[in-house]
């Protein structure tokens, strides 16, 4: 080969060489504008390149950290530097990889929740072995996550204190009629020995409509809320008083056998005659009817029996209580 052959060989290896270094540049130059923290490792485990992110991310230079392993970190705890260390001469062996999330103590003084990866690559032209890596800060969507499970706790607590709300009378502050299926459905469902010690009471104010008429409403409400205080002081935690409609009371007994059941009902008819005393000196009285609640009873056939038990009270001449 003459001296201008060997001149031209050069030449071409030369602008191969320019073209080849120009193509590094500009790989180099993509991986250092990727948005998140990236870092490559060479085979022994050192550190010889990580990109613009990275150095912003943990508050750190090239110059200082290239040619040092995960060991010289110092924003990192020792025990994970080791841990890492170790997972770095694994991944390097076996081409693995490994990712799992972890916070990171950041430069701004702040742990950032991140999903971190990193693999082990194996060149089979050059033979050589190093460690590629990503950090994802995502900070970002853990606080939506957290801001979602708060809202959704929210939502949840309104939504009970709603469904609440539409089981409450607002004119005497115990349960309405809304209530009334699931009571009766719960029933259903319980043991045969815990429905046959349940027993239901119905309570109609006697001569209601005169109180309005002869009182006005404002008197009626104000019996109506006496009349109720005076079933909840009965109730026992597991009992449920409701307020059927207008005048009418329903009160479901938990646990309770049918004497225990007239007892109550009798205890609800005298404090009534003696406690609720209208404007013109006469008592309020009640008539109460009570019944079991049968094995596979359904609402309608509970209300039915306690509809009878009741309107006998009433044909016996009112204040009184009268099983089904």
């Amino acid at each position: 080969m003459d001296f201008n052959d060997l001149q031209k060989k050069i030449e071409e290896l030369e602008a191969k060489l320019e073209e080849t270094q120009a193509l590094l540049s500009f790989v180099m130059t993509a991986i250092n504008n990727l948005p998140n923290p990236i870092f490559i490792k060479d085979e022994e485990l050192r550190f010889f390149h990580f990109n613009k992110a990275y150095s912003e991310f943990f508050g750190m230079t090239p110059e200082e950290y290239f040619g040092k392993t995960v060991l010289d970190l110092d924003y990192i705890p020792m025990e994970d530097r080791i841990r890492y260390n170790d997972e770095d001469s694994r991944l390097i062996q076996t081409g693995a990889i490994k990712n799992y999330d972890v916070d990171f103590l950041c430069a701004d003084g702040k742990l950032h929740p991140s999903f971190y990866w990193s693999r082990g690559v194996h060149d089979e032209k050059t033979g050589k072995r190093g460690i590629i890596g990503e950090i994802v800060d995502i900070s970002t969507e853990r606080n939506l996550q957290t801001d979602l499970s708060r809202t959704l706790d929210d939502l949840q607590s309104a939504n009970s204190k709603l469904e609440r709300a539409m089981e409450i009378d607002a004119g005497t502050g115990i349960f309405n009629r809304f209530l009334l299926n699931k009571i009766i459905g719960e029933i259903a469902h319980r043991r045969t020995q815990e429905v046959r010690m349940t027993c239901a009471l119905l309570a109609d104010l006697d001569h209601f409509k005169r109180v309005n008429d002869s009182f006005g409403h404002l008197k009626g409400d104000e019996v109506l809320m006496q009349f109720a205080n005076i079933i909840k002081t009965e109730c026992r935690a597991d009992d449920m008083p409701i307020r059927y409609g207008g005048d009418e009371f329903l009160l479901v007994l938990s646990k309770a056998s049918e004497e225990i059941g007239y007892a109550v009902a009798e205890r609800i008819r005298s404090r009534c005659e003696s406690e609720i005393i209208l404007p013109d000196g006469s008592p309020q009285t009640v008539s109460i009817g009570i019944c079991r609640v049968g094995d596979s009873q359904n609402l309608e056939s509970v209300i039915h029996k306690l509809d009878n038990a009741l309107y006998e009270a009433k044909q016996e001449g009112r204040n009184r209580v009268v099983g089904a």
